[in-house]
């Protein structure tokens, strides 16, 4: 069984780290924290798969902080050999087999919507003038199951999450290099303190 601690960063390989390190800074505010220029170091190669030649590999790492409460971490990777492929997909929200998305908590919805719209390099998951962070229908107590039995025969705390999901707005962007964003807002229960 793994024995997690905390999450430890979300990668994003680009093809110039300046550039995107500037990018998520004026999208998220994150913080330059450390920089690795032209890495050489064969057990990163090696863990990282390049298991024959690993003396060639050559990559820039930067690590930013997002202005978080857990203080997470994006890694940026700008690999100078070998190149790696330019791969170009408009991914849907229910595409299969990559990544869905990455989903933060704001404190301000529609200032982050705003600021988003404002950002060059960035789009919502759909073109439409009418997207918005919507808020989401309440459901009902038989709309979804706790496997803690405990929880799931309290009414109480199956009225407890149907306001809270009552209460949920979020949107979905598509960031320059292809990762799918979701800032929401009112969600407090699944993962909150």
């Amino acid at each position: 069984m793994i024995e997690f601690d905390t999450l430890g960063h979300i990668n994003i390989v680009v093809d110039n780290i300046e550039e995107a390190s500037g990018f998520y800074q004026e999208l998220f505010g994150a913080v330059p924290m450390q920089d690795f220029p032209h890495l050489k170091n064969n057990g990163f190669a090696k863990s990282a798969g390049f298991l024959s030649r690993p003396d060639e590999v050559d990559v820039t790492v930067r690590f930013l902080q997002l202005p978080t409460k857990e203080g997470v971490i994006i890694e940026l990777m700008e690999y100078h050999n070998p190149q790696g492929k330019y791969i170009e997909h408009y991914k849907r929200p229910n595409d299969r087999n990559c990544l869905g998305h990455v989903a933060f908590r704001v404190k301000n919805i529609d200032e982050a919507f705003e600021h988003v719209r404002n950002t060059e390099g960035v789009r919502f998951i759909n073109d439409s003038d009418e997207y918005k962070a919507f808020k989401m229908d309440k459901i009902k107590p038989e709309e979804f199951i706790f496997f803690d039995e405990k929880l799931e025969s309290d009414p109480g705390e199956k009225e407890n999450v149907c306001e809270i999901i009552g209460n949920i707005r979020y949107f979905y962007i598509v960031d320059k290099y292809g990762i799918q964003w979701e800032l929401e807002a009112g969600h407090t229960d699944i993962g909150s303190d």
